[in-house]
C-alpha cells in the first residue's frame, strides 16, 4: 500500500475527477480537475487554505481517482459522485433538472429545440451540457450547418400556410413552412445533426475544410475564415460527453489492461443514466481469468444492472447470464459494443486499468526492493516473501477480537485474511490474547495457507514474547518482530531478538512497515465495528416479523445504522431495501419513526 506522498508523484496529468477518504475509508470530498497530478499535489502542497480546507485535508487518509477525457466529462462525473456519496466537506451540486439538453422533437418536420427535462416522449436528447452557452452555441452552429427549424408550428395543418419568420431569410431555416421541402430532404439533414451531436461529424468536417479550400483558393478569404470559424465550433461538439446518458439506462461497462503478471480491471457502475462509482480489481494474470472474474464478481454484489458491457465476447457469457437470473430473479445481457456511447465507455474504463496496471508495477518494484531492505537490516537468511501481522481491538474488554492481515508477493492477500473472537477468557488481557489466536491460527494450519516468512505483531516486547512462546510450543521456529507506535498511533520502530532497530522515516523499510501495520490496525478496528453494529442489530430487528438475516444484511449495507434507519422514511426503506411496505411499517414502528 503507498503513501499518500507516493500516490501523488504516480497521479497522470489528464483530466479527471479525485475522491478524498478519511481514516474509515469514507469519502469526504470529491473534486473535479483539468490536470490530476497538479491539482490534487496543491492539497498537501499549498498552505494558503481556507480554515475547512486544512481542516478536511487533515482528515485524509487516502484517496482514489477516475480519469476522463475532458473537463466537461469531469464535471458531470463530479456531480454524479457528489450525489451519490453527499460528502461532508463538499457543497451539494444542482439537480440534474438544471442540466440542459438538446432535443430533436419526435414530429413532421423535427425541431431543434433547448430543454431541462428529459422524458420519453420518442424524441431524440443530447448532453448535458453544464454550461448553458455550450447549448446556445451548439444550436447556432447546427442552424447555420443545416437550417433545421425552431418554431413551434403544426404540421402537416400549418403546411404551406403563412409567411416564413425571420430565419429562412438570414439562412438559418429552410422554411419548410412554405411547403416546398420533402420530408425526405429535410430528415436527411437531422440525421447529419444527430450525427454531429453523437460525435460521429467527422465526413461534414472535411466537406467544410474542402469549401474552405476552395473559398481560399478564389481569394474570398472572409468566407473561408467564416468556414473555418465553423470548423472550429465543429470539432468542439464532436467532443463527446461520456459519463452521463440521456436516459435512465443501468448497465457496468468492464473493461481491463494486463502483462505477464498481473491483470488489472475496472468496473465503472452506471445507474439511472449517471457514473457513479468505479470499482477497481488487481489479480494475478492466469488463462481464462477475465471470465473466472465475471463468475466471482456476480455471484456476490449488492446491485446487478440490466447490461453488463464487456470488451470481447467470452466463452462463459451465457452462463453468466443465467447465473445472475437464478439469484436475481431477472435476465441480464452481457454486450460488446463495436461503436457509440458504450465502446466510448469501455475505452475510458481501459485507459484507467491501464494507468492502475502502471502504479501497480511501481509498487510490485518498491515492495521488492523493501523487503530486501528488511531482509538485510534483520539478518534473517531466508527471502521475505510472505509477512503475516497481527493485532488486538477491543472496547474496554469487551468485544475482544484479533486479526491477521497477509502481505504476500508484494500485495495485500485479502484471501487469507482472518478474523478471531477472543473466546477462552473476557475482559481485556491482549497478552493472552496474541496467545490465543497465535495457537488458533498455526495449530491448524492447512487452513491458513503456508507458513510465513516473517510475523508482525501490533505492540512491543510483551505481545513479542508472548507470540515466540507459542510458536516454540508448537515446534517452529518463524522470526518475530513487534510494530512499536509513538504517542500518536504512528509508526516508530520494530522490536527485534530484544532491540529496537531504528528506522529512519525515510527508509525503505518504514514505509513498508508503516503501510502493513496501517492496514493491520484498520482490519483490526473495521472488525470490531462491526461486531458492535452486528450486537445492535441483534436487539432490535431480530425481534420484528418478517426480518430475517438476508433482510437484516441488506438493511445494514443500505443504512450502516439504527439511527439511519430511523431517520429513513417507510418508503425509502421499501425502495432501498426491496423490503414489504408491511415490514417496513413494522421496521418503524419498532425502532422509533
Amino acid at each position: 500500500m503507498l503513501t499518500i506522498q507516493e500516490k501523488l508523484a504516480n497521479l497522470p496529468t489528464t483530466p479527471g475527477v479525485y475522491i478524498m477518504k478519511d481514516e474509515n475509508g469514507r469519502v469526504i470530498y470529491v473534486g473535479k480537475a483539468v490536470n490530476l497530478r497538479n491539482r490534487v499535489r496543491q492539497y498537501f502542497q499549498n498552505s494558503d487554505m481556507t480554515p475547512k480546507t486544512r481542516l478536511m485535508v487533515s482528515k485524509i487518509k487516502d484517496f482514489d481517482y477516475i480519469v476522463t477525457d475532458t473537463e466537461v466529462e469531469a464535471l458531470i462525473l463530479e456531480c454524479n459522485l457528489i450525489k451519490e456519496y453527499r460528502p461532508k466537506y463538499n457543497v451539494l451540486l444542482r439537480d440534474d433538472k438544471n442540466y440542459q439538453y438538446i432535443k430533436i422533437t419526435n414530429e413532421m418536420f423535427p425541431r431543434l429545440v433547448t430543454t431541462r427535462k428529459v422524458e420519453k416522449d420518442g424524441a431524440k436528447y443530447f448532453g448535458p451540457y453544464v454550461k448553458g452557452y455550450s447549448v446556445r452555441q451548439t444550436i447556432e452552429l447546427l442552424k447555420s450547418l443545416f437550417m433545421l427549424r425552431t418554431c413551434k408550428k403544426k404540421f402537416p395543418e400549418q403546411l404551406g400556410r403563412g409567411r416564413p419568420c425571420l430565419n429562412f431569410y438570414i439562412e438559418r431555416c429552410l422554411g419548410v413552412c412554405k411547403g416546398d421541402v420533402s420530408e425526405e430532404e429535410y430528415q436527411g439533414l437531422v440525421e447529419k445533426a444527430i450525427k454531429v451531436l453523437n460525435g460521429r461529424g467527422e465526413e461534414i468536417v472535411e466537406d467544410l475544410k474542402k469549401k474552405m479550400f476552395e473559398y481560399a483558393d478564389k481569394l474570398m478569404f472572409e468566407k473561408a475564415q467564416e468556414i473555418k470559424n465553423k470548423i472550429t465550433s465543429l470539432e468542439q461538439i464532436i467532443t463527446k460527453q461520456k459519463v452521463i446518458y440521456a436516459d435512465d439506462r443501468s448497465e457496468d461497462v468492464i473493461n481491463y489492461a494486463s502483462d505477464s503478471s498481473n491483470i488489472c480491471i475496472v468496473v465503472f457502475i452506471i445507474r439511472n443514466g449517471k457514473l457513479i462509482n468505479k470499482e477497481e480489481f488487481v489479480l494475478k494474470n492466469d488463462e481464462q481469468i477475465f471470465e473466472r472474474f465475471l463468475e466471482q464478481y456476480y455471484s456476490d454484489v449488492v446491485s446487478v444492472p440490466k447490461e453488463i458491457v464487456i470488451p470481447h465476447l467470452v466463452e462463459n457469457c451465457g452462463s453468466v447470464e443465467e447465473m445472475i437470473e437464478k439469484l436475481y430473479g431477472f435476465r441480464t445481457k452481457i454486450v460488446v459494443p463495436k461503436q457509440g456511447d458504450k465502446k466510448q465507455l469501455l475505452e475510458m474504463a481501459k485507459k484507467n486499468a491501464e494507468i492502475l496496471l502502471v502504479n501497480k508495477q511501481k509498487v510490485e518494484n518498491y515492495y521488492t526492493e523493501a523487503l530486501l531492505h528488511l531482509k538485510n537490516m534483520l539478518n534473517i537468511s531466508h527471502e521475505i516473501e510472505k509477512i503475516e501481522s497481527y493485532d488486538i481491538s477491543n472496547l474496554a474488554g469487551s468485544d475482544n477480537v484479533g486479526t491477521l492481515v497477509v502481505f504476500e508477493d508484494g500485495r495485500f492477500n485479502k484471501d487469507f485474511y482472518r478474523k478471531f473472537k477472543i473466546k477462552s477468557f473476557e475482559g481485556q488481557d491482549d497478552i493472552r490474547s496474541v496467545k490465543e489466536v497465535l495457537m488458533r491460527r498455526f495449530a491448524s494450519p492447512e487452513k491458513h495457507g503456508r507458513l510465513p516468512d516473517l510475523i508482525l505483531i501490533d505492540g512491543g516486547q510483551n505481545q513479542v514474547n508472548a507470540a515466540v512462546e507459542v510458536l516454540k510450543s508448537l515446534g517452529l521456529s518463524i522470526p518475530v518482530a513487534g510494530m512499536v507506535k509513538d504517542d500518536r498511533h504512528r509508526t516508530r520502530d520494530l522490536i527485534y531478538n530484544g532491540q529496537e532497530m531504528g528506522i529512519q522515516k525515510d527508509a525503505l523499510v518504514f514505509k513498508l512497515i508503516s503501510a502493513i501495520q496501517e492496514e493491520t490496525h484498520r482490519f483490526a478496528v473495521k472488525y470490531h465495528r462491526e461486531l458492535r453494529k452486528k450486537h445492535l442489530y441483534e436487539s432490535i430487528l431480530d425481534e420484528i416479523e418478517g426480518i430475517g438475516e438476508k433482510r437484516k444484511l441488506k438493511l445494514f449495507r443500505v443504512f450502516g445504522s439504527i439511527d439511519n434507519l430511523r431517520k429513513a422514511s417507510i418508503e425509502e426503506i421499501v425502495k432501498a431495501a426491496d423490503i414489504p411496505y408491511d415490514v417496513a411499517m413494522k421496521i418503524k414502528e419498532k425502532i422509533g419513526i
